[in-house]
Formats: C-alpha cells, sequence, structure tokens
C-alpha cells in the first residue's frame, strides 16, 4: 500500500498504536535536531510532544536536544502581503547564521502557510516559493546535516467564513486578516504537492495537510463546526498533536504515543522548550519586529535544570528598569542589557535595587565588564543579605552588608562593616581562574539559611558560611563601585528563585 494512503488510517483514530508508517523516512531524533519554520513551528506545541515522546520511551534526555527556531510571520520568500504591518522575516536573512550557531544534525523545515500570502495563486510567487525552498535545501545540504521537508498545514476557511472574514475571487486586495476563501484548495495544495515531490533530493518528507484534512473530516461527521484553527491558520493544541503524529509516524515511531503522554508533564515539558526556543531565536538573530527577547542562552540552559519546584521569576524584562530603583544618571537598557555606567566621578558606590526583597534564593545572571586603557579595573557585585542606606556625596542607593564580587577581584566584601571575609585575609584583589575578561561571564548564587555559594562560569569560586546574625531580608542590588575613573557593567539574564534546593545547576560536573 502507498504509505501515505496507509497514513491516513493513523489519524482515522487518535488512539491509533498498532499501525506504522510504510517506508519510514531513516532519519534518528539524536544530537542536536532543529526545527524551522512560521508561526506554527514558532508555537512549539508539535515539538514538545515529540520529545515527550522520546521522553516517554526512554531515550537518554542527553542524547537529543529538539530546537525550535520557528518565527512568526516568516516564509522563504521575502514577499508580504501590502497592508502587512512590516516586512514577512525571510529565513534566508537569519538561515546561514543559524545553521553556524545550532549547527544541527538533522534539520526539520515547514514552510508555505504565509508564502502564498493569502491572495489567489500566482505563478510568480509560486516561483519564488520553490526558488526560496531550494535555496533553503542547498544550504542545508552544504552543512552535511539531513533534511526532512514538512508540508504546509492546510488552512481552514469555516472560522472565517462563518465570521465573514474570507474574501472570493476578484477582490482588490488580501491579507492574513481576509484570506482568498480558496487559499488552501488553490495555493497550499500546490505548495504541498511540490514540496512531496521533492522527496528524492532530501532526506525525507512529511505530508502535515492529509492527517489534517482527514482529522477535521472525521471529526465534522459529528460536529460540523469542528475545527482546529479558530483563525484558519494558527493550530490549536490538538493540531499540534495531529503534526506530531504525521512526523512521528513518518519517522517509523508509534504515533498513538502522542495520546498516552502524562498532562502535567506535557505541559513541564513544553515550558522548558518555550524558554529554550526564545533563547535560541534571540541567540540567533533576527528582523521580526514585536517578538520578545529571551533570556542568554547560558541562563537559559540553567533554568531548565532548575530542580523540580523551584520558580523562576525573570527580574528583568529586557526594555526598561520597571521593577528596579537607581540612579538614571548610571544605570540604562540598551540593546536589551542593564548598563552600569559613569564617565565623572561616583562619590560612594551606588547600586541598582530590586524592589523585591529576598533571603533564601538563586541568582542567575550574566555581567560583562567592558575593558580598556580608559576603564577602571574596579570590581562590579551583587549586594544581597544587608541594607539600604544613604552614603557619601548624596548618594540614595548606598548598601551596607555582603557585595558578592566579581571581575577583577571575587569574593564577599562585607561593605560598611568588616571589609573582606572571602578569601580572608587576602591583599589586593582575588583572581579567579574562570573570569573571561571583557566577556561575559555566567554567575550562579545560591543562598541558604547562612551558606553562600558562588559559582563562575561552571566553577565553584567560594562556598562561605556566616553566623547568622549578619545575614537579612534585603533587596538585591547591582552595583557600580565608587570611583573617579569611568566604569561600564553590563548584566543580563537576571532569573531568581526563592527557597532553592540545595544543587547547583551551573556546577560542571566532573
Amino acid at each position: 500500500m502507498n504509505p501515505r494512503i496507509l497514513a491516513l488510517f493513523l489519524f482515522l483514530s487518535t488512539s491509533a498504536t498498532t499501525l506504522i508508517f510504510a517506508d519510514p523516512i531513516d532519519v534518528p531524533l539524536k544530537g542536536t535536531v532543529l526545527f524551522l519554520g512560521d508561526s506554527i513551528t514558532h508555537a512549539g506545541h508539535y515539538v514538545s510532544d515529540i520529545e515527550a515522546v522520546l521522553l516517554e520511551e526512554g531515550v537518554d534526555p542527553d542524547s537529543f536536544e529538539l530546537i525550535n527556531l520557528g518565527l512568526p510571520s516568516e516564509g522563504v520568500t521575502g514577499l508580504s502581503e501590502p497592508v502587512h504591518p512590516f516586512p514577512r522575516p525571510n529565513v534566508h536573512e537569519r538561515l546561514d547564521r543559524a545553521l553556524e550557531k545550532v549547527k544541527p544534525d538533522v534539520v526539520f523545515a515547514c514552510y508555505g502557510m504565509n508564502d502564498g500570502i493569502y491572495y489567489p495563486f500566482s505563478e510568480d510567487r509560486f516561483a519564488a516559493y520553490q526558488k526560496g525552498m531550494n535555496q533553503l535545501i542547498e544550504k542545508v545540504k552544504a552543512t552535511g546535516a539531513p533534511l526532512v521537508l514538512i508540508t504546509p498545514p492546510p488552512f481552514d476557511p469555516e472560522p472565517l467564513r462563518a465570521e465573514g472574514k474570507v474574501k472570493g475571487p476578484g477582490a482588490e486586495s488580501y491579507s492574513w486578516m481576509e484570506i482568498y476563501e480558496n487559499y488552501d484548495t488553490e495555493v497550499l495544495a500546490k505548495y504541498s504537492e511540490w514540496v512531496l515531490s521533492q522527496k528524492d533530493r532530501v532526506e525525507g518528507v512529511i505530508d502535515a495537510r492529509t492527517p489534517v484534512l482527514t482529522y477535521v473530516a472525521e471529526k465534522r461527521k459529528t460536529d460540523p463546526d469542528f475545527t482546529l484553527s479558530n483563525d484558519g491558520v494558527h493550530l490549536n493544541e490538538e493540531g499540534h498533536r495531529v503534526l506530531a503524529k504525521a512526523v512521528l509516524s513518518a519517522l517509523g515511531r508509534d504515533p498513538g504515543a502522542v495520546d498516552r503522554l502524562d498532562a502535567e508533564k506535557l505541559q513541564a515539558i513544553h515550558a522548558d522548550q518555550m524558554v529554550m526556543h526564545s533563547a535560541w531565536v534571540s541567540h540567533v538573530g533576527h528582523l521580526r519586529p514585536g517578538v520578545k527577547a529571551g533570556l542568554p542562552l547560558g541562563i537559559a540552559r540553567a533554568t531548565v535544570a532548575l530542580p523540580e519546584g523551584e520558580k523562576p521569576d525573570v527580574l528583568f524584562n529586557g526594555q526598561d528598569l520597571k521593577g528596579w530603583d537607581g540612579d538614571s544618571k548610571f544605570w540604562s537598557v540598551e540593546d536589551g542589557v542593564i548598563v552600569g555606567r559613569n564617565q565623572g566621578t561616583v562619590p560612594s558606590s551606588t547600586y541598582l535595587f530590586t524592589r523585591g526583597v529576598y533571603r533564601d534564593f538563586r541568582l542567575l545572571l550574566e555581567v560583562k565588564q567592558t575593558v580598556s586603557p580608559a576603564h577602571s579595573t574596579m570590581h562590579s557585585a551583587v549586594a544581597a543579605l544587608g541594607e539600604r542606606i544613604e552614603d557619601e556625596g548624596g548618594n540614595a542607593f548606598g548598601f551596607r552588608g555582603p557585595l558578592l564580587m566579581f571581575c577583577h577581584d571575587w569574593g564577599v566584601w562585607d561593605a560598611h562593616r568588616r571589609n573582606r571575609i572571602v578569601p580572608p585575609n587576602q591583599k589586593g584583589g582575588f583572581h579567579a581562574q574562570t573570569e573571561r575578561t571583557g566577556d561575559w561571564n555566567r554567575i550562579e548564587i545560591l543562598v541558604k539559611g547562612n551558606r553562600i555559594r558562588f559559582v563562575n562560569n561552571g566553577e565553584l569560586v567560594f562556598d562561605f558560611t556566616d553566623e547568622p546574625k549578619m545575614l537579612q531580608e534585603s533587596p538585591i542590588g547591582l552595583q557600580l563601585h565608587k570611583n573617579e575613573k569611568p566604569q561600564e557593567y553590563r548584566f543580563r539574564g537576571l532569573v531568581l528563585t526563592e527557597n532553592p534546593g540545595e544543587e547547583l545547576v551551573t556546577l560542571e560536573k566532573e
């Protein structure tokens, strides 16, 4: 039996577990697996479903990583409908960077929904789609990574038809808000057919269109208003399950495993997937406006490695200093990071403080010191477990208590009390071998009771237990040190959990 025909039977029942897709694609889901696509892939549920199935099968989680680089509005042509609020991003603007930064072992790509720009069929647009897909195929092939193409899912006009939001032939214009009513049958069907015809050029092609159409048709036998997409374009979670089954079936795996997934575990997997998705999208870079920046990649990895029960709170929104207090002469946000900078004199160390107060916590952040002949090498620090004070020179943002120092000097300085306490009796600056001078350093601070541990770039810098009376709940501050020379520090990440576990999540295991 033709494998595409056999595949239909797998989706007539959401619990089908015994039938196997004929002639499965011989591409293992191991190593670094990259998913490229538009807003459907960006939503990520089908990627999370696939990851959950692999884990449920007992696949070693260290043997694979599914990286979702889906980007809303994206296509392969660079075409946009005239009324689109910004030029639709073209995957080719970022594809070279994605392949270089991810270094995938396998690539899946799903494009087409946006590439017809929701208009009636046009030979020119179809040619642009073929050209864009051909370029994608050649670029991925040049890396040596196997490529699997997924057809665009179908457009469902019925939900929009009921609201009068589709347009018939001959309209002056169309858009993602007013889609041509036959966009699916006249445009996406042809694009999908072309993708399937590329099976001899790539390691595999997956028909995502037929399973979705078949599933909806079955459901509408008993519920005429059934849909997997309220706007006709974006599949809901149920639709993503159908998509995941199509991929798993094509790879010779049991599609019914999707229906047996534990909902709570799947939710946790998806939450971690989306943290990493945002981080990777930002790490690779793109031109699409309105996409919230993700965490730095290293901080994102640490965040998803947090012990069960620790709820991460992102202290910095990547846009402004909402939730922080500090002197605006010294503190600002540039290019999605917090910047502490002075050109003139800083009469006393000044801090950018959280408005919340904390006692037992885990803090993850990255910091970079600007290094040049003109800049001071004075350290910075995280201030914690002390108290805000007013300091010299009318400084309303001073601090008394532990300073957890980094860059050119590492350890603990007990400001306005005992001075240096870690390392004890240290004269002059203490150098950490792990410091990346002038580059980003990934820091983890873990406070449990009276014990303070500090990790930089995977290695423990100090493990200090203080007298209970010396530590108290307080805001957390970022330091710009007293100085007459220019200084500049940049901070990003800044993820905090309260009442943390004992394990250090960034400590490199030997």
